[in-house]
């Protein structure tokens, strides 16, 4: 199919796009209104059946957590207030006009990655230098890939095969195909939809790093930021941000690398709670992902950089495997015995050094591995060698472990 031919199409899905429910539109200009009490919200949402009750039913799922329940519309908007009241019918109304749009495409895994990344914006956002809204942070992380779900729709003979790329060549494949990436389009989708201009941005600049990384955009960067951690949680997608620019994103958003670990670690039960929205919101999700599962191995990081020591120890240690220093395993220290496997990064090192390294470990009975960058050069000696992204999944990880000998 020419791009034209997919072009008219994707235009073809976008003039006939649904709207968000009526109600969700009232909801809006009532919260948008200064004037608006606790009384005139309930009333709108009170006069459409179908989504009050999704609210209650939410207000009263592990989503929340509460610990009385709650029976009246009255009371949860009290309780949720208008900012909690209006993502909830963004969240719940978008969802309602996506289906709408049908498809062919199985988005189990898309819907999976969508939740994940809400749960890590939504927990990191009172940990992050600019405070963001939880909640709304979450509703921006689910609908942050919203244009590949209307992409998957327009397409899905061209798009499904892009979906199983690696991170990185997903977005050249996109513009190769229609000369628009999913952001692009996703940004289209929520004008559309007259969201706040917050959402939209996160929406269009998630990969953008210079965008993710301005001040002026909190809620962009803390979404790229969760679009990072859901994909080490969840393993379905590759993260398609280099090194240098993590490292910019990280002091961007202010966290340090224990507020990392412990979002990864929080992620599990939050996304169980997250299933709820899905279920309740008639999604078909699937299994969502709940964490590493992974048999426990010893491990050795071998690299003199700093940064990259930290985020491939933090990355382990969130998956369940205990560190062994590379310092211990040179002197064949007590323990050095049982390491499984060293992941080593050839870019620390010149070529002579990787041999050097290369004979010393191939005297142990340890697996090896490289730890690279995208894209990164590596010495002859380590052609042939398996490689893991400097961010990786449990998946991508496990794919190594699996290949360790018995």
């Amino acid at each position: 199919m020419s791009v034209e031919l997919i072009q008219a199409r994707i235009k073809s899905v976008m003039r006939n796009l649904p709207p968000l429910p009526e109600v969700t539109r009232q909801l809006l200009l009532v919260i948008g209104d200064e004037d608006s009490s606790a009384q005139d919200v309930s009333k709108v949402l009170a006069s459409d059946q179908a989504l009050a009750g999704k609210v209650l039913k939410l207000v009263n799922s592990s989503f929340y957590g509460v610990q009385q329940e709650v029976t009246t519309i009255s009371r949860a908007v009290v309780m949720l207030g208008f900012t909690g009241v209006r993502n909830l019918a963004l969240g719940f109304g978008s969802i309602s006009a996506l289906q709408k749009l049908g498809g062919d495409l199985d988005m189990q895994h898309f819907w999976a990655h969508a939740v994940a990344n809400g749960a890590a914006a939504q927990i990191m956002a009172p940990l992050a230098n600019r405070r963001t809204d939880p909640e709304e942070a979450f509703l921006a992380g689910l609908m942050h890939d919203i244009g590949a779900y209307v992409l998957a729709t327009a397409v899905p003979e061209s798009y499904g095969p892009i979906l199983e790329l690696p991170g990185p060549k997903r977005m050249d494949a996109e513009r190769e195909m229609c000369g628009m990436t999913h952001a692009q389009v996703g940004q289209g989708l929520l004008k559309f939809w007259d969201l706040p201009t917050d959402f939209t941005k996160a929406a269009r600049f998630h990969h953008d790093i210079a965008q993710a990384t301005d001040p002026e955009q909190p809620l962009t960067g803390l979404v790229a930021l969760a679009d990072v951690l859901a994909c080490v949680h969840g393993g379905d997608f590759e993260t398609t941000i280099s090194e240098a620019d993590l490292e910019k994103l990280v002091a961007a958003v202010g966290l340090s690398m224990d507020n990392i670990l412990s979002t990864l670690q929080g992620m599990t039960a939050k996304v169980e709670g997250m299933a709820s929205f899905l279920h309740i919101s008639g999604v078909q999700a699937g299994a969502v992902p709940s964490g590493p599962q992974h048999q426990n191995h010893t491990c050795v990081v071998v690299t003199t950089d700093d940064t990259r020591r930290e985020w491939s120890s933090t990355l382990l240690r969130y998956m369940g495997h205990s560190l062994f220093s590379m310092e211990e395993l040179f002197n064949h220290a007590p323990g050095s015995e049982a390491v499984d496997l060293v992941l080593v990064d050839p870019q620390c090192m010149t070529a002579a050094k990787f041999t050097q390294l290369m004979t010393f470990l191939s005297s142990l009975e340890a697996g090896i591995c490289l730890l690279t960058d995208y894209g990164a050069a590596v010495p002859p000696a380590a052609e042939g060698l398996p490689r893991l992204p400097v961010i990786f999944s449990g998946k991508q990880l496990e794919k190594i472990l699996v290949a360790l000998p018995v």
